[in-house]
Order: structure tokens, then C-alpha cells, then sequence
């Protein structure tokens, strides 16, 4: 049987939002193992970046950095060990 799409939905060909889609699914992740209302708050700002990128806005190097530490923030290796310090 053929497939009914050529891509996934969520697929895009700016890399920028690419990886702003990986973050919010990273974030998501984070959200599911350990409700927060800060993992919310990020990815809220996440989202708002992503329509700002779709709607033909500029993102400001101070965004893009604040990106990146959300990256190293939600990273999975620094995230089980946060994790295993707030299980008692």
C-alpha cells in the first residue's frame, strides 16, 4: 500500500523552527516526567518564538541565546540527573 504522506506534518525547511519543534518536544518530555510550571513557561516562549518565525518576524541574537540555554537547560543527560536529586 502507498503511503498517504510524503512528510511528516510537523516537517519544515527552516531550520530554525526545526529546531525550536525539537526544543518544545524536548520541554514536553520534561513536563510529562516532572510537572513544573517553569518547563510550561519555556515552552510557552518557545511557541510564541515559533509563530514569530512563521509570522516573517526577526528573532534577536539575545532569543537565539536564550534558546540555546533552554537546550542545555532540557538536555536528557543533565535532566536525569536533575531528576534522580529530587526523588526522596
Amino acid at each position: 500500500m502507498k503511503p498517504i504522506k510524503k512528510r511528516a506534518a510537523k516537517k519544515t525547511d527552516n531550520p530554525i523552527i526545526s529546531k525550536l519543534l525539537d526544543l518544545k518536544y524536548r520541554i514536553n518530555e520534561a513536563y510529562r516526567s516532572y510537572p513544573h510550571e517553569t518547563n510550561k513557561n519555556d515552552k510557552d516562549w518557545v511557541i510564541a518564538r515559533i509563530r514569530d518565525i512563521r509570522d516573517d518576524m526577526a528573532i534577536s541574537k539575545g532569543e537565539l541565546l536564550h534558546a540555546n540555554n533552554l537546550w542545555k537547560d532540557y538536555n536528557p543527560s543533565r535532566m536525569n540527573n536533575w531528576e534522580s536529586s529530587n526523588v526522596k
